[in-house]
């Protein structure tokens, strides 16, 4: 008998999308599904629209909830869950045709807690490969290992893209952290990759990830709740990365800390340019443990493209805040 796979979507006003999303799946050629809808307290026709599709096929449910945010949702659909594996699927995205054919059949013939495949984007279709090592079957912590930028390439990021062994989440008791609203699924796929023995890699494209939705929270020119759940994120992925002890691996540190200078930093300055009180929030965020600890560990050997970048980072290294603060407008 074919293995039952838990299909959770978190449903908020995407009433444009849901009825394209649940259609590819439920003419996937793997039938044995349990489709989740959770309806996230919806302001539009999504709920609705949820319930029809649930009138027309019996391997669909519906759970109303009050909005909770994203990882309250697929909290919920863990909890409601009852296949033997568990995938998160966004509303507005799709998936390859034979999606729940070729994970299943890796995760069974390879007996494995996790697959992690590539995605492609869309509308301008790049494909985006897994940095881990690729075909092989390693314990988790290998496989975070094997990543040269595990956090600089975002592989951790992205719930959608990792196929999971139910009984390993349930088992360790793993949720999504719901005071992460943005980047939650890091600190999930982390927890769930440390507690896993035996995962898998592949190099497909099978899941096909929207871009240009200007609705979805990451698309906001400004995320009020973007600092505080960064600071939360930056705090767990730590704690579990001295925990596990990845953190005595000179290249993740490393990594680690350049994604937050280059990639986090810039993404904090982008999200207050706006504001009037922005110099204000521009020295909170410079005493930030996230930017204090990165700066410790790179010390002076930052390495960039050129001379002006250079001296933008000891700026920040030694906290000058004029220079660092001419320089907020044209940050990018």
């Amino acid at each position: 008998m074919e293995p039952k796979i838990s299909v959770v979507i978190p449903v908020y006003n995407v009433e444009k999308w849901i009825s394209d999303c649940i259609e590819i799946l439920l003419n996937q050629p793997y039938n044995n599904l349990e489709i989740l809808l959770i309806n996230d307290g919806s302001t539009d026709y999504s709920g609705i629209i949820c319930d029809k599709l649930a009138e027309k096929d019996k391997r669909i449910t519906v759970f109303h909830k009050n909005n909770g945010g994203v990882s309250s949702a697929r909290n919920k659909g863990i909890q409601l869950a009852t296949g033997d594996y568990i995938v998160f699927i966004d509303a507005d995205d799709k998936v390859d045709r034979e999606f729940f054919v070729k994970l299943v059949s890796i995760a069974q013939s390879k007996k494995c807690d996790v697959v992690i495949s590539g995605y492609k984007t869309i509308p301008n279709k790049q494909n985006i490969v897994p940095g881990y090592k690729l075909n092989e079957l390693l314990d988790g912590k290998s496989m975070i290992l094997s990543s040269n930028n595990i956090h600089s390439n975002n592989d951790l990021c992205f719930s959608w893209r990792y196929f999971y062994k139910l009984k390993v989440i349930t088992d360790k008791k793993i949720k999504f952290s719901e005071k992460i609203s943005i980047g939650e699924d890091v600190i999930f796929n982390l927890e769930v990759l440390l507690a896993s023995s035996r995962v898998y890699a592949i190099p497909e494209p099978l899941y096909f990830y929207t871009i240009n939705n200007s609705e979805s929270a990451m698309s906001k020119q400004h995320k009020p709740l973007l600092n505080q759940s960064l600071i939360e994120q930056y705090k767990l992925r730590r704690e579990l990365s001295e925990k596990a002890g990845l953190l005595k691996q000179a290249n993740y540190r490393k990594d680690m800390a350049y994604y937050y200078i280059k990639n986090i930093y810039t993404l904090l300055i982008n999200n207050i340019k706006h504001e009037e009180s922005n110099f204000t929030k521009l020295r909170e965020i410079v005493n930030y443990d996230m930017i204090t600890d990165s700066i410790r560990e790179i010390g002076f050997s930052y390495e960039c493209n050129n001379y002006r970048e250079y001296i933008y980072y000891l700026s920040l290294k030694f906290k000058v805040y004029p220079l660092l603060k001419r320089s907020l407008k044209n940050i990018s």
